[in-house]
């Protein structure tokens, strides 16, 4: 179907699949949903004239028959309207088509019928934020069709002339946006499409959708790591918003915040780790076999720093060693720095400098056991970790 001023519609065109979708829509509608005219004639009443009930909406019928002589007997009744609608609209008749079967929908809301004829007209002739305040309607009036309807408008949200729309009306509908979001994750989509419906989010709704969207992790896997930092940074609480740093939760408060980008805790056989009340950790390490202790996921931007780590032993042996490892990334080829742990009585700060290259968009910090030829456990308290900026250092 070609479309004045449009470009010609193509079975691949998004447009034509969600208007593929409403024929679908249309038959649970049937089933589920009947429009009952309200006709005052029943009750007695002698007709009235259409003119003077109908105003504007009087010139676009056509004589005196039809719709205008039902509305004479029924003057508020909304299913004339749309079937006249209706049959000036197969006569390709559009305008006033529209114009009797918008009026249909302002009289009667749960007309389904006359709101998929809207939304596919509107779809037609690229009008988008029409559309989507039809399917809107549609996908509160017929639940059934919610899957069917979230799918298409995914698809839709592809496209770039309907993004904006689709954008704006996501961040008013926190429903209706979760289940297109779902729809984006499953498939490929541009990370960044999605990112931007989660952006128009406002207040707590929209930082639970990110956290619990995934979308974090998809980021991560396609190597979009700055987006996916935004991502998490957006699902924090408020109260952790000044715990943000080079190292999230340096004090090892157990703040709230999704992995990677907060602490990774690797408990095992061979070693355990647990948060300190008040701050810290406390690390017991048999030394029999290696271990990974903890890990969180960093996005430094490229420059020269020095990681220090504060911590003191609890009885360690100088046998087996805990010692820090940042790494680019997950390459474990690239190592940036390495630290141990110094067995100590009091606190004492160590640490190693590092530069991180421009071709390094995430660095992995990771805390790790190693046994000695003669095993012995090591027990340490790590008090708090931060990264300097050398290259602005205040």
């Amino acid at each position: 179907m070609a479309v004045r001023g449009a470009r010609q519609m193509t079975l691949s065109d998004p447009r034509i699949r969600l208007i593929s979708m409403l024929v679908v829509v249309g038959f649970f509608a049937a089933t589920i949903l009947v429009s009952v005219p309200f006709d005052l004639g029943r009750s007695g009443r002698f007709p009235h004239r259409a003119d003077e009930v109908l105003g504007p909406a009087h010139s676009w019928l056509p004589g005196t028959g039809g719709a205008a002589g039902q509305l004479a007997w029924a003057p508020l009744a909304a299913f004339p309207l749309w079937e006249e609608g209706a049959r000036l609209g197969r006569r390709g008749e559009t305008v006033r088509a529209r114009r009797l079967i918008a009026e249909a929908v302002r009289r009667d809301p749960q007309l389904v019928d006359a709101r998929l004829w809207l939304a596919k007209d509107a779809l037609q002739h690229r009008l988008y934020a029409r559309a989507l305040d039809q399917l809107d309607w549609l996908y509160t009036l017929v639940r059934p069709a919610r899957p069917r309807i979230s799918v298409a408008l995914a698809q839709l949200a592809q496209e770039p002339a309907a993004q904006s729309s689709i954008i704006a009306f996501a961040s008013r509908r926190p429903l209706w946006r979760q289940s297109v979001v779902s729809e984006l994750l499953r498939s490929n989509a541009d990370p960044a499409l999605i990112f931007a419906l989660l952006g128009g989010a406002d207040g707590r709704n929209g930082s639970t959708l990110v956290g619990e969207s995934g979308l974090v992790a998809i980021l991560v896997a396609r190597g979009r790591y700055d987006q996916a930092y935004l991502a998490w940074v957006a699902a924090l609480p408020a109260s952790a918003l000044t715990s943000i740093g080079y190292v999230y939760d340096a004090h090892f408060r157990q703040l709230p915040g999704a992995l990677p980008f907060n602490w990774t805790l690797a408990n095992s056989p061979d070693a355990s780790v647990d948060f300190v009340n008040g701050g810290g950790l406390e690390i017991s390490y048999f030394g029999e076999k290696p271990a990974h202790l903890l890990d969180q996921l960093l996005v430094l931007p490229p420059g020269r720093y020095r990681f220090i780590a504060t911590a003191h032993s609890l009885g360690s042996s100088e046998s087996s060693k805990i010692g820090w490892t940042l790494f680019c990334g997950d390459d474990q080829t690239r190592l940036l720095g390495k630290a141990d742990v110094p067995v100590a009585p009091m606190p004492v700060s160590r640490g190693f400098a590092f530069a991180v290259a421009a071709d390094c968009p995430a660095q992995r910090l990771s805390l790790d056991g190693t046994p000695a030829d003669i095993s012995g456990a090591a027990e340490m308290q790590i008090r708090t970790v931060r990264i300097v900026n050398l290259d602005s250092p205040g």
